[in-house]
């Protein structure tokens, strides 16, 4: 295996996305100086997304004159399940054919630098424990609430990966035993109660038993229009259907926090993800099922934060991760 070059003052960061993939040149203090933006083709198989990788990363090089000998290494985010060290993705759920993937030796062998995967999620983490939400802690987790739910933990300074790379795979531990069917196939996750598809589901049902509702006329009875952003807004706004489907998931949110509050004792709570970027109505109920709820580890001894890095976490994260393998 190649080695990071420790004198080059770049890194590579990429963050694949089941829609786009985003590559960024990152120097050694967490900027990104170059930014690459292209579609990440995840019905066309490994090879054609692959091949946007390849092309986002020489377009960051070309737009900073960069050359490939001034990068230390490159750093991915990569959706799924994997075994990492060996740089494979096992499965990831939004990719046609991704079963048993070499993700890092076409993109190593392509540029001749040392190249490295992790879960995106967990790269976002790495990316907001040393540059942003969650700088200055030893102990973190952090959360994205978007399509799925996805987390990181932060423990004595360290990402934990588990035996299997399956640490903190928060989107799937049951909160409601009988809850609604999950796409992992149990039922009640977390996911499946709180994750973009649920909130959505919940607001139309809300909606089939004819009450007024502001949002119902901002979309012109168009099911098809309504999302997280949407429904958060018009609770903002006072609508009394939207703010009673938004009270509910924050419930539901509040308590998947409250639980790993409770065993992962972390100084401080990082939210990010799509739905997160609700702001305030979002974080203050949940602060206050946190208050409610969190008795064995008090609410007093965490801080809930957004995300600071936004939709830049797992590019920065991917350049930690090389940072992380030269220390």
């Amino acid at each position: 295996m190649l080695k990071p070059n420790p004198s080059a003052h770049y890194i590579v960061g990429v963050d694949i996305g089941g829609t786009n993939i985003v590559v960024g040149l990152v120097d050694r203090e967490g900027k990104i100086v170059a930014r690459s933006r292209r579609p990440a083709l995840a019905l066309d198989g490994p090879p054609a997304t692959l091949g946007m990788v390849k092309e986002g990363i020489r377009e960051v090089l070309d737009q900073a004159g960069v050359s490939i000998n001034q990068v230390a290494g490159i750093g991915m985010g990569v959706p799924g399940l994997h075994r990492s060290a060996e740089g494979i993705c096992l499965f990831s759920p939004n990719f046609s054919g991704w079963t048993n993937v070499d993700v890092v030796g076409p993109i190593r062998d392509e540029f001749g630098v040392a190249t490295y995967m992790l879960n995106d999620v967990k790269t976002a983490t790495l990316g907001e424990h040393r540059f942003g939400a969650g700088r200055g802690y030893e102990h973190m987790v952090m959360i994205t609430l978007g399509t799925g739910i996805g987390g990181g933990v932060i423990s004595d300074g360290q990402l934990r990966l588990g035996s299997s790379e399956g640490f903190s795979e928060v989107g799937h531990m049951v909160i409601e035993v009988e809850g609604p069917l999950c796409t992992c196939g149990n039922r009640g996750c977390w996911e499946a109660l709180a994750g973009r598809d649920a909130i959505i589901r919940r607001m139309i049902l809300a909606l089939a038993t004819g009450r007024q509702s502001s949002l119902a006329e901002a979309i012109g009875y168009d099911q098809g229009r309504i999302t997280p952003a949407l429904i958060a807004e018009h609770a903002g706004r006072g609508d009394a259907v939207a703010s009673e489907v938004w009270a509910e998931t924050m419930t539901y949110v509040g308590v998947g926090v409250v639980n790993l509050v409770t065993l992962y004792n972390p100084q401080v709570f990082v939210i990010g993800g799509g739905i997160a970027q609700a702001g305030r109505i979002l974080f203050e109920p949940v602060q206050r099922v946190v208050n409610a709820r969190a008795h064995m580890v008090p609410a007093s001894s965490v801080r809930i934060v957004p995300a600071a890095l936004g939709d830049d976490a797992a590019v920065v994260g991917g350049a930690c991760l090389v940072l992380a393998h030269m220390e």
